[in-house]
């Protein structure tokens, strides 16, 4: 999988955006001194649910994600670019990074989905691969 499908699937994009939302449940449990039971209670959850929060299994509507969001003191800001822009602002990329990449994918170093509650390399990181 190259790097243009891999920035066109609907499964990165999810990914990612899921990446996000626990990075901001992890730092709000840490600013707030909540432990996962503490996170349930707070969101009015159940601690299953938490810890299907935190282990990226869950596929919520966007109301919900936003609700989650605030509640951990952020806000989503979310912006639509066509892909081919964003291939072309993010990183330039030469034939020789084009093959690396490629390389990589094959290798299954570049992860578009959740395995055994392994998050996926951020955007910047997959990046890099390319570089």
């Amino acid at each position: 999988m190259d790097r243009k499908e891999i920035l066109g699937s609907p499964e990165y994009w999810t990914s990612k955006t899921q990446l996000e939302l626990y990075g901001c449940a992890m730092k709000f449990m840490k600013d707030t001194g909540r432990d996962r039971t503490r996170l349930a209670e707070y969101l009015g959850v159940s601690k299953g649910y938490v810890t299907q929060l935190l282990n990226g299994d869950y596929d919520h509507r966007l109301s919900k994600f936003f609700e989650l969001a605030i509640a951990f003191g952020y806000v989503p800001k979310i912006e639509f670019v066509p892909v081919a822009e964003l291939l072309e602002e993010i990183v330039p990329v030469t034939e020789a990074q084009e093959e690396k990449w490629n390389e990589a994918s094959e290798r299954n170093e570049i992860k578009l989905s959740y395995t055994n509650n392994m998050y996926p390399h951020s955007c910047e990181e997959i990046l890099k691969i390319a570089a």
